[in-house]
């Protein structure tokens, strides 16, 4: 399940040379054909369901099902929920210029039989080394520096038996103040006394729900790479054009 109705502010959308996130693109391809051809070249993914405007659809593009956005982000996270017919689903962001087939067959093959929502979470060190320059803001809890991935694997029936929790947090989801609130006060308190740490979120996703929700070490950072601002376009283009350049000189 991919959402592709994220929109760029000017200065990202002149870098991007598009306004919608998922049509900007990069050596030559938009960011939703780079993601839909790595999704459907994993065996284990079955239908791809996108959710967007109307400029997103493009037929030939192997998507199964297009759906058109809504009001909110949340909203259209839900909608596509609301489409699956398996038992486990990926939410994917439309924004992720490196991701291939073999670091989403990698996240899912991760994933432990039972687990209802899986999230992979990476170091400073893991990410930096994959893409030294692309990032220098990460959040920071009492076990280090992190940075999450946009492609999450989940039981959309457990997800959606708490939609109110799950709209709220998406909108506090780059506010790690808002995350630790929306989990009660003792998460806040330990968030403002820097004693938060991942397994302490995890331990109280698994109370609130009665179900497994795991951080996932071990996953490619391709996960994380996303673009968000001119920089990151900037930086996705550079990478583009310098492993362009070495293939030439390669052959």
């Amino acid at each position: 399940m991919i959402t592709a109705a994220g929109r760029l502010d000017h200065d990202a959308a002149r870098q991007a040379g598009a306004q919608i996130k998922a049509l900007a693109r990069i050596g030559g391809r938009t960011l939703l054909a780079i993601l839909v051809d790595a999704l459907r070249a994993v065996p284990a993914v079955g239908r791809i369901t996108v959710v967007g405007p109307q400029q997103v659809r493009d037929p030939q593009l192997p998507v199964d099902r297009w759906l058109d956005e809504r009001e909110s982000g949340e909203q259209n996270v839900i909608a596509a929920l609301e489409t699956a017919e398996s038992e486990r689903a990926l939410i994917c962001a439309s924004d992720l210029p490196f991701i291939t087939a073999a670091a989403i067959a990698g996240l899912i093959a991760l994933v432990p039989d039972g687990v209802a929502c899986a999230y992979p979470v990476f170091t400073r060190a893991e990410f930096c080394a994959a893409f030294p320059g692309a990032r220098t803001s990460f959040a920071r809890l009492a076990d280090g520096e992190w940075t999450g991935g946009s492609v999450l694997v989940v039981e959309p029936a457990l997800i959606l038996r708490d939609r109110d929790r799950l709209r709220r947090a998406f909108a506090a989801r780059k506010n790690l103040l808002a995350l630790a609130a929306l989990f009660g006060p003792r998460l806040t308190l330990l968030f403002l006394c820097k004693r938060l740490r991942i397994r302490d979120v995890e331990s109280r996703l698994r109370s609130l729900s009665a179900a497994d929700f795991r951080a996932l070490r071990g996953a490619d950072p391709a996960l994380a790479m996303d673009c968000d601002d001119a920089a990151d376009f900037a930086y996705a283009r550079s990478r583009f054009a310098e492993a362009s350049r070495a293939r030439m000189g390669a052959s």
